[in-house]
């Protein structure tokens, strides 16, 4: 996440807890049985994600998979007393690395919302016994994750679906940005094209087909955008909108252009100020490139694993009536998000399809030995902001 991001994120935090839209154990009250807190997880460190499962442990807290949940979430069974969930957005590349044998150490298990059209074939990367071993150090682990391949691999999803130590469900096909106004705000530049950053760039529209960041050109227009899945219908500019950036950008040494200084007021100069070509798709469109995302999300996942998806995390938490629709078209029994308004804590009988999720720092706050309290997960949170960590 970028510095911006998380520095937004622990402003926003302090009136949340103010407001009442966590659950009540996060400010110190206790997690009544029945309740069953869901947590969201992207990349994972290997002390901090360890010191966290050792608290669940410690604890007494178990984990439950994305089918156990549901039956809880209807009222089907019971929960096991200390129940929780762990999920994990993306399918980053440290679940294997890090994530999978930490979670087989401790017996547990979690939810992983894969996004499909961006995983690639590939060989099995090195985990945390390769760095104990001796054959690569836990920096070099890590900084997959801002290459190219810092997803997981289909190789590696097989064996770790095999082992049962995570159940893997859709996060969309392409956890895709579309662009909504004909309004530039950048232009693409080597790191947006990998790593978490790169899903913040919207399609950009090719002659023949769209491109994500890793695909398209260097020096393309940024426009406006929002998520897929929101409520906005896509602005698609023409295919050749922006081919004299691209040109240049090519000409004068590819990525090495952005290395120096004044790039940005080359690359505008040359766009020029008249308007962005192109059009508004009609809702038609829009309600088919949803259920594409969410459809074949859903189909490609199957066909890898062999088995069953039927649960849906919103990427970046955006929905609208349209994703709703679709996701219950599809056969998703399920919709995970972030905060949802008014409801802190997701109860059995809750909406299926709007499951309320909390940030992997209040798991420090759950009741036991060694318990955090808010103000120190607060502290923490902003401490990492500002390193930019």
């Amino acid at each position: 996440m970028s510095f911006a991001a998380q520095l937004g994120k622990a402003v926003e935090t302090p009136r949340d807890l103010l407001l009442g839209r966590y659950p009540d154990f996060v400010t110190g009250g206790p997690l009544p049985r029945g309740q069953v807190p869901v947590f969201v997880f992207h990349s994972l460190e290997p002390a901090l994600f360890e010191a966290q499962l050792r608290h669940l442990k410690d604890n007494g807290y178990v984990t439950l998979g994305a089918d156990e949940y549901f039956r809880v979430l209807v009222g089907a069974v019971t929960p096991p007393e200390k129940a929780v969930v762990l999920t994990f957005d993306d399918g980053r590349a440290s679940l294997w690395s890090v994530g999978a044998p930490l979670l087989k150490y401790f017996g547990m298990r979690g939810i992983v919302f894969l996004v499909p059209g961006r995983t690639r074939p590939g060989d099995k990367g090195a985990t945390l016994q390769d760095v104990r071993d001796g054959r690569t150090t836990a920096a070099e682990l890590l900084a997959r994750e801002r290459g190219p391949d810092g997803f997981l691999t289909w190789e590696e999803i097989d064996v770790l679906a095999r082992d049962g130590v995570y159940d893997f469900e859709s996060h969309s096909m392409f956890h895709a940005r579309v662009a909504t106004a004909p309004e530039v705000v950048g232009f693409l530049a080597p790191h947006q094209q990998h790593g978490y950053a790169a899903m913040d760039v919207p399609w950009i529209a090719g002659p023949e087909t769209d491109r994500l960041a890793h695909e398209a050109a260097l020096g393309s227009p940024i426009l406006r955008s929002r998520p897929r899945l929101a409520d906005a219908r896509r602005f698609r500019e023409e295919p050749g909108y922006g081919d004299a950036c691209r040109e240049l950008v090519a000409g004068e040494g590819g990525a090495s252009f952005f290395d120096r200084r004044g790039w940005l007021g080359r690359l505008r100069a040359v766009l020029g100020d008249g308007p962005v070509p192109g059009r508004l798709e009609t809702d038609a469109e829009r309600e088919a490139a949803i259920t594409h995302e969410l459809a074949d999300s859903r189909r490609m996942i199957e066909e890898r694993t062999g088995r069953r998806v039927v649960h849906l995390c919103y990427p970046w938490h955006a929905s609208s009536p349209a994703a709703i629709v679709a996701a219950r078209s599809a056969g998703y029994r399920t919709a995970f998000c972030g905060k949802v308004p008014g409801v802190p804590i997701t109860l059995p009988g809750g909406d299926p399809l709007s499951i309320a999720r909390v940030g992997e720092d209040w798991l420090f706050c759950l009741p036991g030995k060694g318990r955090r309290t808010a103000s120190a997960v607060l502290a923490t949170k902003w401490k990492r902001a500002l390193l930019g960590a």
